[in-house]
């Protein structure tokens, strides 16, 4: 396959001197947005409180600690599902203001109620102690959505080079947070990590406010930029899509493999988060001086395989050697899921998808298999010998591959990932009258190439030379040489022409 037709990358000859100046072509006056990074604080919640620190919830006198995680994450589930489902409401919905606030403070409740010390059970008495421990669980898988679905709607309305690198960025301050977490005390640990929550919301505040504030900014591309941003979160669709079934059933196998491998390997070293971290750096570089040579691809071309490699080396590995697979396994998964939120974001702000629909179902689905596979390693750990762990783990591998073959291949990366627009009620019929359909339509009547109608669509959507080449990742040269190779293909002259050209389907001069 051509690189010209992947997502996000040219061939490294068309880079313009800007494209490579790093933070300074990319970030307004070199700075980056801290603001944007709320993804980073709450993932370091999550890692801190799901995987273990003085933060992690407290046992329930007489069970495991299994219900309290149980109830957290089927909560969190469902509330995802059901947000998907109420995504056009939920997008429209005029108090939506409250909700990090709201989100945050249940999660930093949560928090608290679900690591209350065991000696409060004597005090309060087991039925009450046990009730805060399941309201602390259920307030936490609440709060969790909520934060989940504000921070992804926001990242699906930024262009593709900002998600890898302020998701890339977030990754980095999660590790770096959850290893601050661990340094503490107790209470000091569980302090820190309820405020998380908080933090989190308020910089999801800040971030809208600093959109507000760029829309009057007297920098004409930081303008644009703010304007074109608060337009993809505001933009709302009655278009109605496929159920995401593959990407939903990748998602869940990797996040199914990852928990199965780290509940039957017993990879406890907090060393093993610095895979997390090797994986986002390895993004950002790419994302601030080399994106004119990044491919998404190259993420699920490393990912599956150290997955495989990290799963299988698990079994016969101990103390220093488990600590590497364990590595290995961290740096997969969060290769995977950097890939997924550009690929999914990428969907959602160029074919108008909700992103509260199509993130809240991959979500859950990824929730749901991080329980299931949790469940799996600790029962296989608990009734199985070396053998028949390795046994398992080799038919999880197994299915992991086969899930990789038939779920994914490199030109969905390109593309929706097998979502397809389905006829609404009252619109006009499907794809083919959407705007991308028509693009489509016109390119192949008149021999435009794939960069082509891609730049043809962008055009038609009233967007700048400039902001074409941020979205396709291009220099100013080429960009402006596909704008001419466009206008000679179709017979104009302007770009009023061309867009009248697009309205009428092609039909025109």
């Amino acid at each position: 396959m051509s690189s010209e037709h992947a997502t996000g990358i040219t061939d490294g000859s068309e880079a313009a001197p800007s494209q490579r100046a790093g933070l300074g072509a990319l970030l307004p006056d070199g700075v980056l947005p801290l603001r944007y990074l709320g993804m980073g604080v709450y993932l370091a919640w999550i890692y801190s409180v799901h995987f273990g620190s003085p933060a992690s919830p407290s046992s329930v006198p007489g069970v495991t600690l299994e219900p309290l995680f149980l109830a957290s994450n089927l909560v969190n589930a469902v509330t995802l599902i059901a947000c998907a489902l109420c995504a056009q409401r939920l997008h429209r919905h005029p108090h939506r203001g409250v909700v990090p606030w709201a989100a945050g403070a249940l999660m930093a409740v949560g928090t608290v109620l679900m690591a209350l010390p065991e000696g409060a059970a004597s005090a309060i008495g087991i039925g009450l102690y046990s009730a805060a421990a399941i309201t602390g669980a259920i307030f936490t898988g609440l709060g969790l959505a909520a934060i989940i679905l504000l921070w992804s709607e926001f990242y699906a309305a930024l262009p593709m080079r900002l998600v890898a690198l302020y998701y890339s960025c977030s990754f980095v301050l999660a590790t770096l947070l959850h290893f601050v977490i661990m340094a503490l005390s107790g209470p000091a640990a569980l302090l820190f990590t309820a405020l998380l929550p908080l933090v989190s919301a308020a910089l999801f505040v800040g971030s809208m406010r600093m959109i507000k504030r760029q829309q009057h900014a007297t920098n004409q591309s930081e303008r644009q930029e703010a304007d074109e941003i608060a337009y993809v979160m505001g933009r709302s669709s009655t278009q109605r899509w496929s159920f995401p079934i593959r990407p939903m059933l990748l998602m869940a196998a990797y996040s199914f493999t990852m928990n199965f491998c780290r509940t039957t390997g017993g990879i406890v070293n907090d060393l093993t988060m610095l895979g997390v971290s090797f994986a986002a750096l390895v993004v950002l570089v790419m994302a601030l001086f080399f994106f004119d040579r990044f491919d998404v691809r190259y993420l699920y071309r490393i990912a599956l395989p150290l997955m495989v490699a990290g799963a299988l080396f698990q079994p016969f590995l101990m103390d220093d050697g488990l600590l590497l697979a364990g590595i290995m396994l961290n740096m997969s998964h969060a290769s995977f899921v950097i890939l997924t939120m550009i690929v999914l974001s990428t969907i959602c702000n160029r074919y108008g998808v909700l992103a509260i629909w199509l993130f809240g179902l991959t979500r859950a689905a990824r929730v749901l298999a991080s329980v299931l596979g949790s469940h799996v390693g600790v029962t296989a750990w608990n009734q199985l010998d070396s053998t028949g762990i390795l046994f398992l783990t080799c038919v999880v591998v197994v299915f992991l591959v086969s899930f990789s073959m038939f779920l994914l291949n490199e030109k969905d990366l390109e593309t929706t990932w097998g979502i397809t627009p389905l006829a609404p009620h009252k619109e006009a019929a499907g794809f083919q009258s959407s705007l991308e359909g028509t693009c489509a339509k016109i390119a192949r009547e008149h021999g435009l190439t794939r960069r082509e109608e891609d730049v043809l669509a962008l055009l038609a959507q009233g967007k700048s030379v400039p902001r074409i080449e941020q979205e396709l990742c291009i220099s100013n040269g080429t960009a402006k040489s596909h704008v001419r190779h466009i206008y000679a293909k179709l017979n104009v002259h302007s770009r009023d022409k061309l867009i009248q050209l697009v309205e009428v389907g092609g039909e025109g001069e």
